[in-house]
């Protein structure tokens, strides 16, 4: 459970086309109201270029993978640019192993293919 361990900080660069959303802490079904509410909020103002700044999120459960997978559909629909930065060891895996990391190709590093003997 996330409780207060998870928040979203939203910032406005110079660029005020452009939102960032820094996601702090473990992401899992208790957070998923409080992601959904900032990007819903952020896509009203229909940015050029959103930015899901991932380098504080230290775990992510299905539920907020959900979230983030619709968030790039949402970004399509109207046109903005998505980009996901920095998913640490355990988001990157889930992303791997769900084959989401190919919705995000353009934005995340590749993990190393894993060698089974």
């Amino acid at each position: 459970m996330t409780g207060p361990g998870f928040q979203v900080i939203t910032a406005s660069g110079r660029d005020v086309r452009a939102t960032c959303l820094r996601l702090v802490g473990a992401l899992d079904l208790d957070g998923v109201p409080q992601l959904r509410t900032a990007l819903a909020e952020c896509f009203a103002h229909r940015p050029d270029r959103v930015v899901l700044d991932l380098w504080d999120l230290r775990f992510c459960d299905c539920a907020g993978l959900n979230v983030l997978v619709e968030a790039k559909a949402t970004a399509d629909g109207i046109a903005t640019e998505l980009r996901v930065e920095g998913a640490l060891a355990q988001v990157a895996r889930l992303f791997a192993l769900t084959g989401v990391d190919e919705v995000f190709a353009d934005t995340l590093p590749r993990l190393p293919p894993r060698t089974v003997l």
